[in-house]
């Protein structure tokens, strides 16, 4: 989030060759921690999302069916150690798609979510403030709520657990951080 927000802000953009820089000093700035943690942190996130897959659907313009993908979100990434900066590039499946977001999803800052520490609570916190002006919320499908969550098909599949370990926890997170 912070290599996008970054890109965004100093009017750069991002394309599928672009190679995004993300300083240690801005995570400092967003997220109040020390100079070695934040580079630390930053280099394992790095790793994290190297190794980490995104699905998404479409339409096939072809014969129009629901199409399901799999691709990796970034195919380089890179460390300045001396300097505190990490490197990173999304794959060209991957920029558009944060284009598309950039242009229809509601903006928020990131620090309102930087002292959220589970990814379903930002998760959550993300879905949430897109109807923030509606003054309501849909009723979601839960399959598809779990997957927009990033819980895995094999996670918390009974609902006590879902509720326990990912829907409460996250909402606690929500409601008392932001």
């Amino acid at each position: 989030l912070l290599a996008i927000a970054e890109a965004r802000e100093t009017g750069h953009g991002i394309t599928e060759n672009s190679l995004l820089e993300v300083h240690a000093s801005s995570y400092i700035n967003t997220f109040n921690v020390e100079k070695h943690t934040a580079y630390t942190v930053l280099r394992e996130a790095s790793k994290s999302l190297f190794d980490r897959y995104v699905t998404y659907h479409d339409i096939n313009p072809k014969t129009g069916k629901d199409r399901s993908f799999h691709c990796r979100w970034v195919d380089k990434i890179g460390y300045e150690s001396q300097s505190g900066i990490i490197f990173l590039r999304f794959t060209q499946d991957i920029v558009p798609l944060i284009t598309r977001l950039e242009e229809n999803f509601t903006k928020y800052e990131l620090q309102q979510v930087s002292r959220l520490s589970s990814s379903y609570a930002i998760r959550l916190y993300e879905l949430l403030i897109q109807w923030r002006s509606a003054g309501k919320t849909p009723l979601f499908d839960l399959s598809i709520f779990r997957q927009q969550l990033g819980v895995k098909p094999h996670q918390y599949k009974t609902m006590s657990n879902f509720k326990t370990y990912v829907l409460d926890f996250a909402l606690k997170q929500v409601n008392e951080l932001t």
